[in-house]
């Protein structure tokens, strides 16, 4: 009976894991874009994303083609210029962290596949501080978009090449060199 039980347990498992992996990438599944599409707002909005994970345009038509991240920001004050100076900063802190978080993930993969020794983790360990503290240059809003209500949407884009400089600036080991080589693996769409 509890072979039964831990089989059924591992089958149902599965089946969440394929159905979860099979709508992966496709923006169209997500909550966020569902949403923008009943309140027939553009789908960038509340929205991260990289130009490779856009590929089908998914979230956005403009015209930045080069490889590079995208987030958006928002704010609502009693006039248009103030709220898109504050969206735009909103989306510039929105836009550096996601850059940063997504960084973050592949050396920690990255760390994970090369064995997670403790050499690896102390070099991990520094790049990670490294990484929060650097300062990204280059970010620029794209598109604005404001809603009835008054609130100012913006979807800010920085290129992928600024990421970069601002880490070899302040990092540029082996193992900083080997995450960025990854990373413009992952979001390679000048090459598409």
């Amino acid at each position: 009976m509890k072979k039964i039980l831990a089989l059924m347990v591992i089958a149902i498992s599965a089946l969440i894991v394929i159905s979860c992996s099979s709508t992966k990438g496709d923006a169209r599944d997500t909550a966020v874009y569902k949403q923008n599409e009943e309140l027939n707002r553009p789908h960038w909005v509340g929205a991260q994303f990289t130009t490779k994970m856009n590929k089908s345009h998914y979230y956005w038509e403009g015209g930045v083609d080069d490889a590079g991240f995208f987030a958006s920001g928002e704010a609502k004050y009693s006039d248009v210029k103030t709220s898109t100076q504050a969206a735009d900063l909103d989306g510039k802190a929105a836009l550096a962290n996601y850059a940063k978080q997504n960084i973050t993930s592949i050396a920690s993969e990255l760390s994970k596949n090369e064995g997670g020794d403790s050499e690896t983790e102390k070099e991990l360990q520094n790049f990670t501080q490294t990484v929060s503290s650097i300062t990204i240059s280059g970010i620029m809003r794209v598109d604005r978009y404001i809603a009835e209500d008054g609130t100012v949407y913006v979807l800010m884009y920085v290129p992928t090449e600024e990421v970069e400089k601002a880490l070899k600036n302040k990092d540029n080991s082996e193992f900083a060199n080997r995450v960025l080589d990854k990373v413009y693996g992952l979001s390679d769409a000048k090459k598409e």
